[in-house]
This record gives structure tokens, C-alpha cells and sequence, in this order.
């Protein structure tokens, strides 16, 4: 991945607060010198932690959405495009990069902060499943 894209990836994951002022859950403390180092290529192209699914693979489904063969279902295409990073714990904080996995966008917003990585397991697998099976 070119530096530029995982800049813009560490700045779009800072801490920050939304309209209602409620704050958003983000690094805080991380410097994007520490972030580079996190980064493993190797990591990454093994695709979602939990299912498996590639970033081009999430590339290709985000783009049958923008194209109407799918519903959108990543909020208006905000998300999608690629791999996100998920914390396994909620409890622990992003800045704890040990914590901090890459993900695709449907088990990042079907676990959510509700399930632990082994609760979600098994609904990661479904998903995996049912997302290799979309033509």
C-alpha cells in the first residue's frame, strides 16, 4: 500500500467527535510514524481477520453497489471501498495497535462493539460465506 493511502487511512481513524458532539472512537495518542511500522503488507493482502475477504474483493462488492446491482448497504458509499481496521476488544482503546486488525466492512459493522472476536466468529464465517457467493 502507498504511504499516501495509509496516511489517509490514519487520519480518517483519529479520535473525533460527530454532529451531536458524541465522540467517535479513534487513535489518539498513535503517531503515523507508529502506525507505518504497524502496517504489515503481508497482513493486509490476507484480507478481513474474521472472514477472510480481501480488500479487492470488498472493492469489487462496493462497486456493484455503485453501479445498482446491489442495494447499498455502506451508507451511501462512505465505506466499503476497501479493508478497515477493527479493534478485537471494544474495551481497549485503537491506539493499542496490537488490538487492531483489518477487516471488511460487513463484519466491522456486524460485530460492531457488541460481540467479542470469539462470539463473532462464527457469524464471521457466515458472512465470509455468503459474501463469495455474490456474482
Amino acid at each position: 500500500m502507498e504511504t499516501k493511502e495509509l496516511e489517509r487511512i490514519f487520519k480518517s481513524k483519529q479520535q473525533k467527535k460527530n454532529k451531536k458532539d458524541k465522540i467517535i472512537p479513534g487513535l489518539v495518542t498513535t503517531k503515523f510514524e507508529h502506525f507505518e511500522k504497524w502496517f504489515d503488507e503481508k497482513e493486509f493482502q490476507k484480507g478481513c481477520y474474521y472472514c477472510g475477504t480481501t480488500s479487492e474483493r470488498s472493492h469489487e462488492l462496493y462497486e456493484m453497489q455503485r453501479n445498482g446491482l446491489r442495494p447499498d448497504g455502506t451508507r451511501g458509499g462512505k465505506r466499503g471501498k476497501r479493508l478497515e481496521l477493527d479493534r478485537r476488544d471494544p474495551f481497549q482503546p485503537y491506539d493499542n495497535l496490537d488490538n487492531v486488525v483489518w477487516c471488511c466492512y460487513w463484519c466491522n459493522n456486524s460485530k460492531s462493539n457488541f460481540f467479542t472476536e470469539e462470539e463473532f466468529q462464527p457469524i464471521a464465517i457466515a458472512i465470509g460465506d455468503a459474501l463469495k457467493k455474490i456474482k
